[in-house]
C-alpha cells in the first residue's frame, strides 16, 4: 500500500474511534485538526530537536513531503534552526544549506543525526566545519533549513540519488516550503548555500526555484563547489604522470570519484551495467558505497587497491564517454551540460590546496559562467584545502549574503 494511502486509513480509522461509526455514516465531519493535502513540502510533522550550545537559536527536526527523482512524493527529513530573539520586519531571511558527501547511499550518515551536522565525517576524521557554518549563520540572525537530501535519515524509504541535480536541488527548496509551515516568522527571500556535492547541489537551485513562486530566491554560495568530474578524473591521471611518487593517491582518488557517479546513475537506472565503465575490482566495492559513510568507503577502496596494486581491475579510461554516464553527467554536471545558466548572483569559493576540487576545472567553469553573462564572484584562499576553505572564506560569505539580503 502506497503511503499516503495507509496515512488516510489510519486517519479514518483513528476518527471513526474517537467519534463512532454511526457518526460518520450519518454524514461528513471536518476533524479539529485537518489533515494537510500531500504535496512536496507538506508537513508530516515536526519536534524540537537537540544542537550544540555554539548555536545561539533553537531547531526542529522536520518530517515533509518532497517530489522523489521517481516522480512520486517521498518522505523526507530536515532541520529547521531558528535564531533567538524577537524576528525582524519581514522575518528571519532563510539560508537553504546543503552538506557534502557524507556517504553515497547509507541513510544513517545524516546531518540529522549527529551532533556535528555532518553525517560523521568529523567523527570519521574530516573535520567538516559544518556546525561552524551553521551556527555562524544562525548566530548572525539567518534561519538556516538544513535537509538530510533525498534519501538520507531515519525516514528514508528510498536509495539516495547522488549527485542528482533535481533531487538535491528539491531536498533544498521543499525543505524551504516546509520550513514555512512550520515557522511563521520566516522571510520570503532565501539563499542557497552549499559545500563540495553541497555546492553542487545549491548551483542547481535556480533552475527550480521556479516550482515554489511564494519564496524568493536571491542567489548563491558554493563553496568548493564539486563539479566537472570527467575533467577531474583527467587532471588526476596528469597529476599521476607528474608526481609519481603520488600517483597511488591520485588513482584512489580517481577510482573513488567513479564510483560514486556511477552508484548514482544505479539508482536512477538500475539496468545500467557498472561493468560498461569499470573493472570487476572496482565493480565489487559498489556495494560498501552504498552501506558505508564516506571515509569508510574510500578507506576500503584504498586497503583494496593496495593490496591488489597494479592488479586491481578500476575504472575504465574512457568512462565518462559511456553513453549512459554521459547523459547523466550532461543533465546534472553544471561543467558537462552546455545549457547550464544561472542569472542570479553566485559567489564560488576554493581552496588552492583542496584534493576534491581543482582549481583548473573550477576556473574553467567560473570562465564559462561570465562569458555567459552569469553574476558570478569567485575567489580563491591561499593555504586552505576542502575543508579549511569554509573558515577562511566566511567573512566573505557572510558580506555576500548581507548585500543579496539588502537587495
Amino acid at each position: 500500500m502506497h503511503i499516503s494511502t495507509l496515512r488516510r486509513a489510519v486517519t479514518r480509522a483513528l476518527v471513526m474511534t474517537i467519534l463512532g461509526s454511526a457518526a460518520l455514516a450519518a454524514g461528513p465531519i471536518v476533524p479539529a485538526l485537518a489533515i494537510e493535502a500531500e504535496t512536496s513540502g507538506s508537513v508530516i510533522s515536526h519536534t524540537p530537536h537537540k544542537i550544540s550550545s555554539q548555536i545561539k537559536g533553537r531547531a526542529e527536526l522536520i518530517i515533509h513531503y518532497m517530489q522523489s527523482v521517481s516522480g512520486r512524493l517521498t518522505e523526507a527529513s530536515m532541520l529547521l534552526f531558528v535564531p533567538e530573539g524577537q524576528a525582524p520586519q519581514g522575518g528571519w531571511p532563510v539560508i537553504a544549506w546543503a552538506h557534502g558527501t557524507t556517504t553515497p547511499g547509507n541513510k544513517l550518515c545524516a546531518p540529522s543525526l549527529t551532533d556535528d551536522l555532518d553525517g560523521g565525517l568529523t567523527k570519521d576524521g574530516f573535520n567538516s566545519d559544518y556546525l561552524f557554518e551553521i551556527s555562524t549563520l544562525v548566530n548572525a540572525g539567518y534561519a538556516v533549513v538544513a535537509p538530510d537530501l533525498e534519501g538520507l535519515g531515519e525516514v528514508a524509504t528510498v536509495p539516495y540519488p547522488y549527485f542528482n541535480a533535481s533531487s538535491l536541488a528539491r531536498s533544498l527548496i521543499s525543505g524551504v516550503v516546509a520550513a514555512h509551515k512550520v515557522n511563521a516568522n520566516l522571510s520570503k527571500k532565501y539563499v542557497a548555500v552549499g559545500h563540495s556535492d553541497g555546492g553542487h547541489a545549491v548551483l542547481g537551485v535556480e533552475a527550480y526555484a521556479g516550482e515554489a513562486p511564494q519564496f524568493e530566491f536571491k542567489g548563491t554560495v558554493a563553496i568548493a563547489p564539486y563539479t566537472s568530474i570527467d575533467a577531474f578524473v583527467k587532471e588526476l591521471a596528469q597529476r599521476a604522470a607528474a608526481k609519481p611518487e603520488k600517483a597511488g593517491n591520485f588513482r584512489l582518488l580517481q577510482n573513488f570519484n567513479v564510483a560514486l557517479i556511477t552508484t548514482g546513475l544505479k539508482v536512477i537506472d538500475p539496468s545500467f551495467k557498472p561493468s560498461s565503465v569499470m573493472g570487476p575490482d572496482l565493480e565489487a566495492q559498489l556495494k560498501e558505497f552504498t552501506t558505508r559513510c564516506s571515509v569508510p568507503a574510500i578507506g576500503g577502496l584504498s586497503k583494496t587497491i593496495a593490496a591488489k596494486g597494479e592488479a586491481f581491475k578500476g575504472f575504465k579510461e574512457n568512462w565518462a564517454a559511456e553513453p549512459k554516464m554521459a547523459a547523466f553527467l550532461a543533465v546534472n554536471d553544471p561543467a558537462a551540460n552546455a545549457n547550464f545558466r544561472l542569472k542570479k548572483p553566485t559567489f564560488i569559493s576554493l581552496g588552492p590546496d583542496d584534493a576534491f576540487v581543482f582549481q583548473n576545472t573550477t576556473a574553467a567553469l567560473v570562465a564559462r559562467l561570465k562569458a555567459d553573462g552569469t553574476p558570478v564572484t569567485y575567489k580563491e584562499y591561499p593555504g586552505t584545502d576542502h575543508f579549511t576553505v569554509i573558515r577562511a572564506a566566511q567573512p566573505d560569505t557572510m558580506a555576500f549574503l548581507k548585500e543579496l539580503f539588502a537587495d
